[in-house]
């Protein structure tokens, strides 16, 4: 057998080795605890950083989202204003001057037809003798040779008329053309609804 060696752990027993090594060995484990407990530290502050930066994100999201929302619904509700104000100032204009929808229809027509044979403007019955006197006064101004038909029936509304000739005819029907407003108003702001009056 050789000889034992004693089994001293790697100290210095000498008088300050071992005071030096044990502060050694407590400023490496100082340095190694401080290096460990900085990057856990950074590590739970980035953690905290990204989910602040989410939770931010996704209330900025809300917020456009319903600023979106609110700027739909003020765009909405100034077309049906706009909308309200035209119908209301139309039907003002419609009683001063209940043909003047179709003076315009009929001067277009005059300058489309000029060679027809014939013209036929159908009005609302009470709305003859004006619609004679308007159509008698845009031939001549036209210069429209043709034979001028006026006829009354009370199924047009005032306001409202139809002019034929051979090869075509014109529509005026404010109900009608209420209901493409407000289609292309439905189609412009989906899902809104003017409030009930």
């Amino acid at each position: 057998m050789g000889s034992a060696t004693k089994f001293t752990f790697g100290t210095d027993f000498r008088e300050g080795g071992r005071r030096a090594a044990g502060e050694a060995d407590i400023a490496a484990a100082r340095a190694e605890g401080f290096a460990a407990g900085a990057e856990q530290g950074r590590r739970e502050a980035e953690g905290q950083l990204n989910a602040l930066v989410a939770q931010l994100a996704r209330a900025a999201e809300r917020l456009v989202a319903q600023e979106a929302t609110h700027a739909a619904e003020v765009e909405a509700r100034a077309a049906y204003v706009a909308i309200v104000a035209a119908r209301a100032l139309a039907g003002a204009a419609l009683g001063e001057r209940p043909l003047a929808g179709l003076e315009q229809a009929l001067r277009e027509c005059l300058a489309h037809a000029r060679l027809a044979p014939h013209l036929v403007m159908r009005v609302n019955e009470g709305a003859v003798e004006s619609a004679e006197a308007l159509v008698k006064r845009l031939a001549q101004e036209t210069g429209f040779a043709g034979r001028l038909v006026v006829l009354g029936e009370p199924d047009i509304a005032p306001g409202d008329g139809r002019i034929e000739w051979a090869e075509g005819g014109f529509v005026i029907e404010r109900e009608r053309l209420g209901q493409l407003v407000d289609q292309a108003v439905a189609t412009a702001f989906p899902g809104f609804r003017p409030p009930v009056e």
